[in-house]
This record gives structure tokens, C-alpha cells and sequence, in this order.
């Protein structure tokens, strides 16, 4: 079966995900949470706040997405898509975010040069450095995943990868009952897996047709995400002191995998439009700059312009800024920093083939 390039219908997907987080932050977790904004929304919040499983959807795009893309990329290469994809956007996205805090910040958010500096790498969270917006956990989450696929690749073991599944299936599901070791649940960040796993076998039905065995693991990857959901719940209703029902968001998980499922059976051949793809460079940007600088907005308008205007304004705000980080820095950077990183690349190979020749050359002599 032949597999596009790139799945329109994603990029709609990718945008409600980011859209419902959007909401999320701003509707509930903004007020309910040591009071980032104090702007209370109770009968949307009590909606939205369901819009956190909009990250969930992302972890099972990015699983697709991703698996994608390695099969059509060796490890270098694979490097070069993820760093040129990532960085560009999140270094605007950090700057701004710390200007902001520097300007209106408060007490509330804080932030410091080495702070700033060290969030550039984007990895400094794994050494316990405080993040400028919290929302960049989920980008460590994704950091291990590619880590994996890059060592399959590495490997040469990209093609095993529905064996490495069943593996990373069955190490989540033993994580379920069992205390596994931390740096175990650390690398195969067994507390999300089952929906990065979900993706990537969603990818390999659309490239290679449903079967028994890609159906018993999704149907397993389901009951897991549901199970870790369940879990989740009462962190989350004491974090929030607010009721989450496992029924309404057991469903939003369900619904989220029937999507997937529908993509992957080539069932959503209408709503393949190209011009989704506009929607789709949005998404990024918007939920790496929309939190800490939408909760510095609230406090700063909240008391003077009508919330649910503020609302709307706020994400419209939003909008305008992450297309504008697109087209200004992400598009241009991100092309600059591809090209030159697989020119650095191509010098480098070739001088350890001419290294591997010489060598070669002499033990023949010798």
C-alpha cells in the first residue's frame, strides 16, 4: 500500500489538539492551579478542562508521524529533521516567553540568564533546571521517543520495529503491575507509551493493512491508555480540586484512537485538503508560546476588559503570533539550519570514508 508523505487530515488533528490545550490553560488550569490568572471561566472551564487530553492526541500523532519519517530517513538524516524542526520555533518561542516574564512577570513567573541560556538546549530539563513554561514537558516526553527510533535506526532495526513494539508493549504493561526500575520507566517513559506506541502502529496499518497481530496491540495499547488515565485522574482532582469524570475522558481517549484508526483504514480521504496544512504549521508554535504569556495577559487585562472577550482576543493573539514565528523563523531558520547541518554531515562522511579507504589501503599493504 502506498503511504503519502504528509496526511492533511493530521494537520486538522494537530491543530484541535493544540487548540483544546490552548483552552485548557485558559479556561481552567489557568484560575484552578496556585492562581496563574485570575480570570474564572465555570461553565467553559468545566468543558475545556478535557482539552488536556489534547497532549495525548499529540503523543499518538507524533507516534505515526514519526515512524514515518524514520522509514524514509537514516539516522543522520533523521537527527537533522528532528533539530531543524524543533529548534528554530522553540528558540523564538523561549525568548519571547522570557521577555515577557521579564516585563509583566511578578512574583508569579520568574526567570533567570542561566535559566534562559540553559532552556535553549531544550534539554535542560533532564538535569532538573526549572523549564521558562511549564508546557515544555511534553517535549522531554517526545525527546526519549525520537531517542528510540533513533537507536533503532542507528541499529539498522528500523524494519523490527513491530517486534520492538510488542517489547515496549508488553515493558508497559508489566509498569502497570509491577515497580519496574526508574531508569527503565525513564527511557521508555512507560507512563505515556501506550499512545506513542498506539501512533506507530496506526502508521504501520495504514502502510501495511490491518491484521490479527496489529489489531490485538492496538486494542492492548487502548486498554492501557485507558488504565493510565484512571491513574491520572486522582493526581489530577487533587492538583485541581475539581472532579474529572473517568467516563467523559475514558471516552475523549476512545475517540481519539477511533480517529486514528479511521486515518489509518483510508477512511478520511474527504477531509484530505491541502489547505489544512495551514492549520497544521500553526499548531508548534502556539503551544510553545500560549501559556505563561496568555496567564501574564490575564492578570494584566483581566480586571478591565470582559473575559470572555479577553478569551477570544487572547487566542486570536495567539494565532497571529504563532504564524508569524512560522513564516518569519521557523520556515527561513529551519531551511538555513537543514541545509547547512546535511552539508556538515556530507563532509563528515566523507571524510570517514576516506579515512575507512586509507586504512583499508593499508592493511592490504601490510
Amino acid at each position: 500500500m502506498h503511504v503519502k508523505d504528509r496526511f492533511y487530515e493530521i494537520d486538522l488533528l494537530r491543530f484541535l489538539a493544540a487548540l483544546a490545550v490552548v483552552l485548557y490553560h485558559y479556561t481552567f488550569r489557568g484560575f484552578a492551579e496556585g492562581g496563574y490568572s485570575p480570570v474564572e471561566y465555570p461553565v467553559l472551564g468545566e468543558f475545556f478542562k478535557y482539552g488536556l487530553y489534547g497532549v495525548q492526541l499529540f503523543f499518538i500523532i507524533s507516534g505515526f508521524v514519526i515512524l514515518m519519517t524514520a522509514t524514509k530517513r537514516d539516522a543522520a538524516n533523521f537527527v537533522i529533521s528532528r533539530i531543524t524542526r524543533l529548534y528554530p520555533a522553540f528558540w523564538a518561542c523561549v525568548t519571547l516567553t522570557a521577555v515577557f516574564i521579564l516585563w509583566k512577570g511578578g512574583e508569579v513567573f520568574q526567570v533567570g540568564l542561566v535559566q534562559y541560556l540553559l532552556n535553549l538546549t531544550m534539554i535542560s530539563g533532564f538535569a532538573g533546571v526549572e523549564m521558562v513554561d511549564g508546557v515544555y514537558w511534553t517535549l522531554l516526553v517526545e525527546i526519549k521517543f525520537y531517542a528510540l527510533i533513533f537507536v533503532l535506526l542507528l541499529c539498522g532495526q528500523i524494519k523490527r520495529i513491530e517486534w520492538f513494539l510488542a517489547f515496549w508493549l508488553m515493558l508497559t504493561a508489566l509498569s502497570m503491575v509491577l515497580p519496574l526500575p526508574k531508569i527503565v520507566t525513564f527511557l521508555f517513559l512507560t507512563d505515556w507509551s501506550s499512545f506513542f506506541i498506539a501512533g506507530a502502529l496506526f502508521y504501520l496499518v495504514r502502510q501495511n493493512s490491518m491484521n490479527v497481530l496489529r489489531g490485538a496491540m492496538l486494542f492492548i495499547s487502548l486498554l492501557l491508555a485507558l488504565g493510565q488515565n484512571l491513574r491520572e485522574i486522582k493526581h489530577l482532582e487533587v492538583l485541581y480540586k475539581s472532579d474529572f469524570s473517568p467516563y467523559i475522558s475514558s471516552a475523549v481517549i476512545f475517540c481519539c484512537f477511533a480517529v486514528f484508526l479511521m486515518i489509518s483504514l483510508g477512511m478520511t480521504s474527504k477531509l484530505n485538503s491541502q489547505k489544512l496544512i495551514k492549520l497544521g504549521v500553526l499548531t508548534y508554535p502556539l503551544y510553545l508560546i500560549h501559556q505563561n504569556i496568555g496567564f501574564i495577559l490575564f492578570q494584566e487585562f483581566g480586571s478591565s476588559v470582559n473575559r470572555y472577550v479577553l478569551l477570544i482576543g487572547l487566542v486570536f493573539i495567539m494565532l497571529l503570533a504563532s504564524w508569524l514565528i512560522h513564516i518569519l523563523i521557523e520556515q527561513s531558520l529551519g531551511r538555513w539550519m537543514n541545509n547547512q547541518l546535511k552539508v556538515i554531515w556530507a563532509k563528515v562522511s566523507k571524510s570517514d570514508d576516506s579515512l575507512k579507504a586509507v586504512k583499508t589501503t593499508a592493511s592490504r599493504s601490510t
